[in-house]
């Protein structure tokens, strides 16, 4: 049974980020400042997980549910990439 996201947001960072590898599917990338923010759905949640490639490093995780936080991802989708 996937993890709830109150579940989820209970874990200490290091098995959160164990449970995203294992159960979530990896959907964009954006980039805040220098950092990659990967998002991932978890099912009934989605995660983004903040990463410094400079440091190489796993920096925080974050959740939502509203669909409305997808928009930070919508420039970073191009249509022309899809094959018809």
């Amino acid at each position: 049974m996937p993890i709830s996201h109150y579940g989820f947001r209970a874990l200490p960072f290091p098995e959160q980020l164990a449970v995203i590898w294992a159960e979530g599917t990896f959907l964009a990338t954006r980039w805040e400042e220098e950092d990659a923010v990967n998002l991932y759905h978890m099912g009934t949640f989605f995660a983004e997980v903040f990463y410094d490639p400079d440091e190489n490093k796993m920096l925080s995780t974050r959740t939502f549910t509203s669909r409305e936080c997808l928009l930070d991802y919508a420039v970073f989708i191009k249509l022309n990439d899809l094959e018809t």
